[in-house]
């Protein structure tokens, strides 16, 4: 599986009271980089503006907290802070302290929910270096982990919100929103057409996000009915500067597609959107079905959907 889309920088906080210790600290770290991607060293003074900061950017991937601080104990207080008033379970937390006979390690670790400590005393830039690549290497599996959380939950909730015959436009809007949590980007287009009993299309063209003006959605869609028209697109392909996504509907009562400006969506967004995708073209499957048959048995006069 291909990785999450690749943030072009890990945030690493420095926290001491000492501006020797964060300047030493900077110059050891100034070259160290990991995955291919560099180090943005941030630094703070106290534990509480260290929460601060976390909380105003929660993704800071690891923070070296000094203890004795402001107080004895302010750097285990805000380490503290951060995993349960903040609720920040993903960002790397090392402590590191000048003093640590009256910091026990096993215990700091267990009651502060930490993931290193390093003595102050014992610290060498070869140690720094091998915390740093194995802390941020850890916040990498827990991204991802997370991130495939949130993506399996916004397709679960966006399925149990939709039911056979609905309307169809309900159908897409609630699917275009969801594709947008699966992945994120500043323009997500999605267009449909089915027959009607005139033999005349009935088209449906919605559009969100940042970019999402009318007349740029179009551009796409028109780029996209050329793509179709040379025989492109009948799966998953990139094009028109994204990522686009067929929907097929049985027995081709309707057909359309999904467009996510994304260019190279990792494979697990790809394949969270074929769900979203295979799901709502049986959907839309149904309703047209139910419409047809209330046509053919003349219950409804309005319907106008046929096979």
């Amino acid at each position: 599986m291909q990785s999450a889309p690749v943030r072009p920088e890990y945030r690493v906080l420095i926290v001491d009271d000492e501006p020797d210790v964060l300047t030493v600290t900077r110059m050891s770290l100034r070259t160290v980089s990991h995955a291919g991607r560099p180090l943005r060293l941030l630094t703070a003074a106290s534990g509480a503006e260290a929460v601060r900061m976390v909380a105003a950017d929660p993704d800071i991937a690891l923070v070296f907290m000094d203890v004795v601080m402001e107080s004895s104990n302010a750097g285990l207080e805000a380490c503290r802070a951060i995993r349960e008033q903040l609720g920040n379970r993903l960002v790397r937390l090392v402590v590191r302290t000048g003093q640590p006979g009256t910091v026990p390690e096993r215990e700091t670790i267990e009651a502060y929910d930490i993931d290193g400590y390093l003595a102050k005393a014992e610290i060498t830039s070869s140690r720094l270096y091998s915390t740093v690549r194995t802390a941020l290497r850890a916040y990498d599996q827990l991204w991802q982990l997370e991130r495939q959380r949130r993506l399996l939950t916004a397709v679960h909730d966006c399925v149990a919100q939709l039911h056979s015959f609905q309307p169809i436009e309900q159908i897409l809007g609630r699917v275009l929103a969801a594709a947008q949590v699966v992945c994120p980007c500043p323009l997500a287009v999605l267009a449909l057409e089915a027959a009607s009993a005139g033999g005349d299309r009935q088209r449906f063209f919605l559009h969100q996000g940042s970019e999402a003006s009318y007349a740029t959605a179009d551009a796409v869609r028109m780029e996209l009915v050329r793509f179709r028209a040379e025989g492109q697109l009948h799966e998953p392909a990139a094009a028109a500067g994204g990522w686009a996504v067929p929907l097929t509907v049985p027995r081709a009562l309707a057909d359309g597609w999904l467009f996510v400006r994304e260019p190279s969506p990792d494979e697990f967004a790809r394949q969270a959107l074929a769900v979203l995708l295979e799901h709502a073209g049986n959907l839309v499957y149904s309703t047209l079905s139910e419409q047809l048959l209330r046509a053919q048995q003349g219950s409804d006069p309005h319907a106008q959907w046929i096979v």
